[in-house]
């Protein structure tokens, strides 16, 4: 399944750009010329991490600090050992598309 989250320029450089559907929060950032999206949760406690910060190309859990590798989910540091739910990024035309079939 595809889900159509909108414009590519609707999603402005280092910003959150959140997306809630029935069973999940995702949040989409563009960092450089490259478009990410996470599920909106920390592994390690649950709660959201689009109020932390982006590092490079990772974002950094405001609680405890964890840090998650946006191309790959996979944690980077402790407290969190599991990674985070990442979605594929397409882009077609100017329309910014998430695969959502694994999820």
């Amino acid at each position: 399944m595809k889900l159509k989250v909108g414009k590519v320029n609707s999603i402005l450089e280092s910003e959150f750009f959140k997306i809630s559907t029935r069973d999940l929060e995702i949040c989409v950032t563009k960092i450089g010329s490259e478009i990410y999206a996470f599920e909106d949760i920390c592994s390690h406690d649950g709660e959201s991490i689009s109020e932390g910060k982006l590092e490079n190309n990772c974002i950094v859990c405001p609680r405890h600090l964890a840090k998650f590798d946006l191309k790959t989910g996979n944690a980077l540091c402790m407290p969190a050992t599991e990674p985070i739910r990442i979605f594929p990024v397409r882009i077609v035309g100017d329309e910014i598309e998430l695969e959502m079939e694994d999820f």
